[in-house]
């Protein structure tokens, strides 16, 4: 008698659970919705989704709206997030570097396998390394030849701790047995404008492109495995370090405990958006190669990414707290 009823009080929850989510759905969105980015304005991240927002703005018919929290490596803005009402009016712009941050940090600011849950992802970017124009050297060789040959006097300028561009520039220095300074700036922007004038020798970023393509950067190498369709005359660093790969990308992330239903159609939307040639054409000139996931396989993306980076990142012994 007390199991039957027991089975029967699940049932009538899990109905009430069911009926109140569609319910959410029928009536979401009813108000403005915020995309946090946890980076300053100006950068990739930040020009990402600012066009995520404008449209979705169109297509959900409520205001999106961008609010930039940077800090600690992207950990204030994803934490404001994970703190948020899991109501589907604050959802966050996401990196790599909430994966990384899982590892960097003994004791950050927020779970991202417990308080965030996957929407979608928007895009994969490499990054993409390039020197002050008259540093006079064009290829990785010769950045390593002038790092053993001017120990800890090359520089290597990063978006911040945390990131992947940080996680590039360590990886470069170990890889290639240089004495380099890491150097974290607060954004990517404000680490190339450095590189430009003079102040740092080299940058890791995903930001570079456009720079590079205009000639206000030299262009070097990219970091991952394989060179980019996007920049095909840039060699993979992976061509002189054998085993370097750092893709760069973003994604967007709701609270968890958002209702399951929201979360869909936010990916369905976001994937229309992707799929928007004009969009597409906005991407392209950033570097970047739109995916546009499901929920599903956003969330099997970052799990893979917490595998990989987790396993990566131990031996190299990098700690920020």
């Amino acid at each position: 008698m007390t199991e039957s009823f027991e089975r029967l009080a699940r049932l009538v929850l899990a109905a009430v659970l069911l009926g109140s989510s569609f319910g959410a759905l029928a009536a979401w969105p009813e108000k403005l919705i915020t995309l946090v980015v946890p980076f300053p304005p100006g950068g990739n991240t930040d020009t990402l989704a600012r066009l995520v927002a404008q449209h979705l703005s169109s297509s959900l018919g409520q205001p999106v709206i961008v609010d930039n929290k940077p800090g600690a490596g992207s950990m204030i803005g994803s934490q404001a997030v994970a703190r948020a009402k899991p109501d589907g009016y604050t959802l966050l712009v996401g990196s790599i570097a909430n994966v990384l941050n899982h590892y960097f940090y003994k004791k950050p600011l927020y779970d991202i396998t417990k308080d965030l849950v996957p929407v979608s992802q928007l895009v994969a970017v490499p990054n993409y390394l390039a020197v002050n124009n008259s540093v006079g050297v064009k290829s990785v060789a010769e950045i390593i030849a002038m790092a053993k040959a001017n120990p800890d006097k090359v520089s290597c300028a990063s978006s911040g701790v945390g990131t992947s561009p940080y996680l590039s520039c360590e990886m470069f220095k170990r890889m290639a047995g240089v004495n380099m300074l890491v150097v974290p700036y607060k954004g990517g922007m404000a680490a190339m404008q450095d590189v430009m004038g003079g102040q740092a020798t080299m940058v890791i970023a995903n930001e570079a492109l456009p720079y590079i393509n205009d000639k206000r950067l030299t262009g070097v190498a990219v970091t991952t495995i394989k060179r980019s369709p996007l920049a095909s005359d840039l060699p993979a660093i992976s061509e002189t370090l054998p085993g370097f790969d750092v893709t760069s990308w973003y994604g967007v992330f709701a609270p968890a405990g958002t209702p399951a239903p929201i979360v869909e159609k936010l990916g369905a939307e976001i994937a229309t958006l992707l799929m928007n040639p004009e969009v597409q054409k906005r991407l392209k000139a950033l570097g970047a190669t739109p995916v546009g996931s499901s929920p599903k396989e956003f969330g099997a993306y970052v799990d893979a990414e917490l595998a990989r980076w987790g396993a990566a990142i131990k031996p190299m012994n990098i700690s920020l707290d």
